[in-house]
């Protein structure tokens, strides 16, 4: 089965906040940060039982390699439904 992404607004604003602060930190790493987000984006949609599911079993927790982030989604049908990027210093029970 071939799968497509949808990115849920929320998931959105997260990822440009998060790549807005990074900028602040160091320029050029915001930019980092989308391309580790989009890289993680790209493995689950192409293999979304890949990641582990948690908390309700209906979503998936996908650790971002290079930044404490995690990509929070769920499948329904052919769509792997995005709906947060977040940092893992936050509960991630919040989000799902």
């Amino acid at each position: 089965m071939t799968y497509r992404l949808q990115i849920l607004r929320q998931a959105r604003e997260d990822m440009q906040t998060s790549a807005d602060w990074y900028n602040g930190q160091q320029e050029g790493l915001g930019q980092r940060f989308i391309t580790e987000v989009i890289k993680t984006l790209r493995l689950a949609e192409a293999n979304p039982l890949h990641y582990e599911a948690k908390f309700s079993k209906q979503f998936r927790f996908a650790m971002l390699h290079d930044f404490p982030f995690v990509v929070v989604y769920k499948t329904k049908g052919d769509l792997v439904i995005i709906n947060a990027v977040f940092h893992t210093s936050r509960n991630p029970k919040k989000f799902i």
